[in-house]
Order: C-alpha cells, then sequence, then structure tokens
C-alpha cells in the first residue's frame, strides 16, 4: 500500500488515497472514528510542523525542546497546533494543519515540500521519516486490520421511564423459596413475604 495522502476528517474518521499492488489509485474515506494510536501518531509530528514552518516556537528550539512541551498543560505546540494531514508525492512529503492565535482565530499551517532523502536545510528528516512511517502504519491498520476507535456513546435515561413508578411499600411481590433441612432431605416449602 503506497500512501498518496493521509488525512484526518473533521468528523474524527480518516481519509487516505493511495496505490494499491495493481498500480490502482484509491480514495477510501473512513466512516469509522480513527483509534487514538493514529491520533498520537499524528501528534507526533506537530513538532515537525513547527520547525518546517518557522513558528516563532521554532526560534532557537531543537526537535527535543519542542518534544518537551508534550507534559506541558498550557500554551505549548501542542494545545496551539494540530496536524491534519500528510501529503506524499515519491519522495517528498508535505504537513498540513492548523493554529490557533492568540487572538484565539485559527489558521492553516502547510509545510514546504521536503525531500525525505536529499533535503540538506531539515536536519531532523530520521526524526520525521519515523514519524512519518509510524502514521503510514497506523493509517493502513485503520484501512486493512478496522483497527477504529470507539465511539463514546451516551444513554438518554429520561426517556426510559422511571423503573419504580407504581410501585410501593404496600405493593411488595410474593417470592418462594424451597428450603432443604435434616438428614432426610424433607422438602418444606415455606411463603416468604419482604
Amino acid at each position: 500500500m503506497e500512501f498518496k495522502k493521509i488525512q484526518l476528517c473533521k468528523k474524527s474518521t480518516l481519509q487516505v488515497v493511495y496505490s494499491n499492488s495493481d498500480n490502482d489509485t484509491i480514495t477510501m474515506v473512513g466512516a469509522n472514528i480513527v483509534h487514538r494510536d493514529l491520533k498520537q501518531a499524528f501528534k507526533e509530528l506537530i513538532p515537525h510542523l513547527v520547525l518546517l514552518t518557522e513558528q516563532k516556537e521554532a526560534t532557537e528550539a531543537t526537535l527535543d525542546s519542542l518534544i518537551e512541551q508534550k507534559d506541558w498543560e498550557e500554551k505549548s505546540i501542542y494545545t496551539r497546533m494540530s496536524v491534519d494531514s500528510v501529503s506524499i508525492n515519491n519522495q517528498e512529503i508535505s504537513i498540513s494543519g492548523t493554529r490557533i492565535l492568540d487572538r484565539g482565530d485559527v489558521i492553516k499551517v502547510d509545510s514546504p515540500k521536503i525531500d525525505m532523502e536529499m533535503d540538506e536545510k531539515y536536519k531532523y528528516l530520521s526524526e520525521l521519516s519515523l514519524a512519518l512511517d509510524n502514521v503510514k502504519y497506523e493509517a493502513e491498520q485503520y484501512v486493512t486490520e478496522k483497527k477504529w476507535g470507539l465511539k463514546e456513546a451516551t444513554l438518554d435515561f429520561g426517556e426510559a421511564g422511571d423503573p419504580f413508578a407504581g410501585k410501593g411499600a404496600d405493593n411488595v411481590p410474593v417470592v418462594s423459596a424451597e428450603i432443604v433441612t435434616g438428614k432426610k432431605k424433607k422438602n418444606k416449602k415455606k411463603q416468604l413475604t419482604a
């Protein structure tokens, strides 16, 4: 499976464009939500998007210092940016995502095309390659192995009605039990009331 595009959709589903073994180009739009491992794989691309698009956080930063922001609860690259697609054309890739500005607006951010074999300007090619391989692996699991996430559902108990409606202290059901006593195993039936 040779991926050309892997994209997270707004409803947390996946859209992929890939070539199969017959060299047919297939576009698949998934109906099931993605697994958290695929979301995490996309999240691993965020520091690369920051560095490739020369965001303000990339000034004098290293890949490791950006990855450390994963533990920050506020004002980290992981809370301000997201990656939602990767486009692959032979050896060239580009990463697309969004950024939340200080004033609350959201803008689209696209990296320049990076040659994964010959780009001399980006010094984290091997780390980027590993992160990209992880996204490809998880996308392939989604397509071929049905590795999907579980959709959280809610139950509306208001429509079910009250299960205790019409029951009161004076309306207790009668329960009977069979009790075996003694060595001769005589059966005695007693009626119990609650």
